[in-house]
């Protein structure tokens, strides 16, 4: 696969963006049965780190063999690539310390070897970046972030070189989402991300959108101990006024699947045939 995918439009149904999901697949599905997920006419894209802390996490192969699910690869998924062969061998001690530094790869330990060899062959057909036209213009998504001051077209040709720098941010960086840089990504409307855990809901710098909210940790603390940390899952046309733009806004907590006016406009005097 490229190592950016460009969707066609969807004409049928509604796109979805899904945040870091790290093995919790049991909330992803209450997630999607809220928000009334139909997978005959419905697409739910994610940014990336769709394993690990989780024990859930070898039910990636389950959504990775939906015709509705995409994924762009995380740096978990990278990560995974490194320390396991393609027929699913690993080294029993590193994936030991990967479990103990905090990466949460203790899951590896309990697979069989095919199950792996298969997840292995899953995330190598991962892109670094994915593309979609929509009704609220060109949506991108990539799991961490585009180079500052880099646009939309330039970060897709660097990414398809596999230009080091421009990988490495796209799987790793946090310096947009930590630095408050609201200066966007030209070339663009909107571009989804998650990597950076927002511990007070999905967040909008310009017309970046990270949607890792955290949802696993919820899982691991416990409900009580993390009541601002949940699963986002969003219509990729939410109103922004959906996604705080400043850190100290606690008001959301909310699956998202408000449509902007606007689009919702547009759908009325354009129904579907």
């Amino acid at each position: 696969m490229a190592n950016v995918l460009v969707l066609p439009k969807n004409t049928k149904g509604r796109d979805f963006v899904v945040g870091d999901i790290h093995g919790a697949y049991s909330v992803l599905k209450k997630a999607l049965k809220q928000a009334r997920f139909d997978p005959e006419k419905d697409r739910l894209i994610s940014v990336g780190d769709l394993v690990d802390r989780g024990q859930q996490s070898p039910q990636c192969l389950d959504f990775l063999g939906q015709p509705w699910f995409y994924a762009v690869r995380g740096n978990h998924e990278d990560v995974f690539l490194k320390l396991c062969k393609p027929d699913g061998s690993y080294d029993a001690e590193t994936i030991r310390r990967n479990q103990y530094n905090g990466n949460g790869m203790g899951w590896i330990l309990k697979q069989p070897q095919e199950t792996l060899s298969a997840i292995h062959a899953a995330f190598s057909a991962l892109p670094m970046a994915i593309e979609v036209p929509s009704d609220c213009g060109t949506v991108g998504f990539v799991h961490a972030e585009v180079p500052a001051g880099m646009d939309w077209k330039t970060f897709k040709e660097n990414i398809e070189k596999d230009d080091k720098p421009t990988v490495v941010s796209a799987l790793w960086s946090r310096d947009r989402v930590e630095g408050n840089d609201s200066s966007g990504v030209q070339g663009i409307d909107r571009l989804f991300s998650g990597h950076t855990v927002q511990n007070e809901g999905a967040r909008c710098l310009g017309n970046c959108y990270y949607v890792d909210t955290g949802a696993i940790f919820r899982l691991m603390k416990g409900i009580g101990k993390a009541p601002d940390l949940f699963l986002t899952v969003a219509d990729i046309c939410a109103d922004r006024r959906d996604f705080p733009g400043a850190p100290e806004n606690k008001d959301y907590k909310k699956v998202i699947l408000k449509r902007t006016e606007k689009n919702a406009q547009f759908r009325k005097q354009n129904p579907r045939p």
